[in-house]
C-alpha cells in the first residue's frame, strides 16, 4: 500500500513539473517579433484641480500592436490611494483594451503624481502616471 501511494505520488509531481518547465520554456523562447506590444494612446493623464476627499477614475486606451495575444498579470502602484482595473483575458493581435485608474484624493493636499506599473508578457513593464492638484480646506500651513 505505501509503495502504491509513493509511486502515485511521484508520478504525480514529476508530470507537474514537466508542465511547469515547458511553459517556462516556451516564454523564454520567444523572439521580439512574436512578442504583443502596448500602445497606448496616452500614458499620462493630469486630472488638474480638485478637492481633497474626490473620487476620479481615468480609462487608459491601448491596442495590443503585438503579433502574440497580451496578457497583463498584475498591476503596481506607489500608493493605497490608486485602484487599477485592467482585462483579465488575453487581447488579440489589433485588439483593443482599457485600464481604469481610480484615484482616491481623501486626505491629501498639493500636488500629486501617481505611477501604475502594468506587468505582462510584453517585453518590458509599461508605465502609467497620473497628476493632479490637490485642495484641502482642512490643512493650513502657516509661514
Amino acid at each position: 500500500m505505501k509503495i502504491t501511494l509513493l509511486v502515485l505520488i511521484s508520478v504525480a509531481i514529476l508530470s507537474c513539473s514537466g508542465k511547469m518547465s515547458e511553459n517556462k520554456h516556451k516564454t523564454i523562447n520567444k523572439n521580439k517579433d512574436e512578442l504583443p506590444e502596448f500602445n497606448f494612446k496616452k500614458e499620462a493623464h493630469d486630472f488638474g484641480t480638485i478637492k481633497s476627499g474626490e473620487r476620479l477614475i481615468y480609462s487608459f486606451l491601448f491596442t495590443n500592436e503585438g503579433n502574440s495575444e497580451l496578457v497583463i498579470n498584475s498591476a503596481k502602484t506607489d500608493c493605497s490611494c490608486i485602484n487599477v482595473i485592467f482585462p483579465q483575458k488575453a487581447i488579440s493581435p489589433g485588439e483593443k483594451g482599457i485600464v481604469e485608474v481610480e484615484f482616491n484624493s481623501v486626505g491629501m493636499y498639493g500636488k500629486q503624481l501617481k505611477t501604475v506599473e502594468l506587468q505582462s508578457n510584453c517585453k518590458e513593464p509599461k508605465h502609467l502616471v497620473i497628476f493632479a492638484q490637490v485642495e484641502n480646506e482642512q490643512i493650513e500651513f502657516k509661514y
